[in-house]
């Protein structure tokens, strides 16, 4: 059989250059070592009880190659038809790209970070805004005077 369908039986092993699966295939049949290819620029590691898609190289049971993984246990079941997300299923963590062209980004703790310069050329919306230690809704002026004066800058919230 060129392809075997099979369950991971343990953590991805990633002290070599590729990382490793152990599997057991129909009939009981486990392999070890067998080379996990991903595609360029995404990496995961499957959890042991997951599924796994292994292609052997001219048939030869000794020559696999994992192609794909996924769990049953966790498939998304939120996805509209056309949909395609990343998600996290331990957290919940998700980015869905949804059918009416907007992005969803839901953070399993609640919490996104970003480094680096962002730029918007839209409306940003939020509850509050804070930044360096001010926030929008509940900073203060100083050196307020009645008149066409201008007030102070922003004093820390």
């Amino acid at each position: 059989m060129a392809l075997g369908l099979g369950r991971l039986l343990k953590d991805t092993d990633e002290s070599q250059t590729i990382s490793l699966v152990q599997a057991v295939l129909p009939g009981g049949e486990v392999r070890s070592d067998i080379p996990l290819m991903q595609h360029y620029g995404f990496a995961s590691r499957p959890r042991a009880g997951g599924d796994v898609v292994v292609v052997f190289q001219g048939g030869d049971r000794a020559q696999g190659v994992a192609v794909a993984t996924g769990d049953q246990r966790n498939r998304p079941t939120w996805l509209q038809p056309g949909e395609v997300a990343l998600y996290h299923p331990p957290t919940g963590a998700r980015i869905r790209m949804q059918a009416d062209g907007s992005i969803s980004i839901e953070p399993g703790n609640g919490n996104v970070h970003a480094a680096g310069n962002w730029d918007f050329s839209g409306q940003i919306t939020a509850k509050e805004v804070v930044a360096g230690g001010v926030k929008l809704s509940l900073h203060e002026h100083p050196g307020v005077q009645k008149g066409g004066s201008k007030t102070g800058a922003p004093a820390p919230s």
